[in-house]
């Protein structure tokens, strides 16, 4: 049985060939606050192909614009920094995220939903706590997950092993990870997102996104969000849902001011919200 160590499928998973280097540099430049516009509308409009994605969005029934943008410097100024990199992030990585993960048991198209369903819950949950960043909330939700895209391209046997011994011993998917392999997702997928330089509130929202219990960072709690969302969102897609119990008593969620019953009425906001980005961003596909 061969061994295989976090380090070492990190270094094997340096780049994931399926999403572009445009989407990453152009996510590095926004993340920078000395990014001029001039410089990041250079970079999206390289891509021919982003460029009209990204103006056909902006000028989308979505955004409600009183005017037409022709340009990405004018999509900046108006729609705004964080809205293009969500925009970017969500165009070049749609195509990808929408493919089943075989060793998961993941079909077409699931991937996909439940990752925009994570980015519009964290997105919603950050808007109703005054987190000050949330488009940082939907970006985190949606890349939380893309460990099991490294494993399932470079640890296949080893994640239809955890699989079948998640289905079997009825436990979370990243605990039979952990036995099988020594390390999970999270782990797998923080570990990239730090070789790729992300910024480091990113890479723990992509490490703890199953830690629940994680001591709550007030002044950034943009890691539990992102656990919280991850929740949620698989209870709308029909699961988890003892999960509520497990957060009755969570001191993290009090410390923000939530309850669980400011969880569920979130609910049909977020499923509605998840309905209009993916007709959006389908229109464009």
């Amino acid at each position: 049985m061969r061994e295989l160590s976090l380090q070492n499928l990190i270094q094997r998973a340096d780049e994931l060939p399926e999403v572009p280097q445009i989407a990453f540099r152009a996510i590095e430049l926004l993340n920078d606050p000395d990014t001029e516009v001039s410089h990041l509308a250079e970079v999206i409009s390289s891509d021919q192909a982003l460029t009209a994605k990204v103006l056909r969005l902006c000028n989308s029934a979505y955004y409600g614009l009183p005017r037409n943008v022709t340009t990405i410097s004018e999509a900046v100024m108006i729609v705004g920094f964080s809205s293009v990199k969500s925009l970017v992030l969500m165009i070049t990585t749609q195509s990808t995220l929408n493919k089943g993960l075989l060793g998961y048991k993941i079909g077409p198209g699931d991937f996909w939903q439940h990752s925009l369903c994570t980015a519009e819950s964290a997105r919603v949950l950050a808007q109703h706590i005054d987190y000050p960043k949330t488009e940082e909330g939907f970006i985190a939700g949606l890349i939380h997950d893309i460990g099991k895209m490294v494993l399932n391209q470079y640890a296949l046997p080893e994640v239809y092993r955890a699989t079948n011994l998640s289905q079997k011993e009825q436990i979370p998917i990243h605990l039979a990870e952990q036995r099988i392999l020594g390390f999970d997702h999270a782990e797998a997928g923080a570990g990239l997102a730090e070789r790729w330089n992300f910024p480091p509130i990113l890479v723990d929202s992509i490490r703890f996104h199953h830690d629940l219990l994680q001591p709550l960072q007030i002044e950034s709690p943009l890691a539990f969000i992102v656990a919280v969302a991850n929740i949620m969102a698989q209870y709308i897609e029909g699961k988890e849902a003892q999960i509520w119990v497990d957060l009755e008593t969570s001191e993290q969620l009090a410390q923000l001011n939530l309850t669980v019953a400011d969880l569920k009425g979130l609910l049909p906001e977020i499923e509605q919200r998840v309905f209009k980005t993916r007709e959006m961003i389908m229109s464009v596909s």
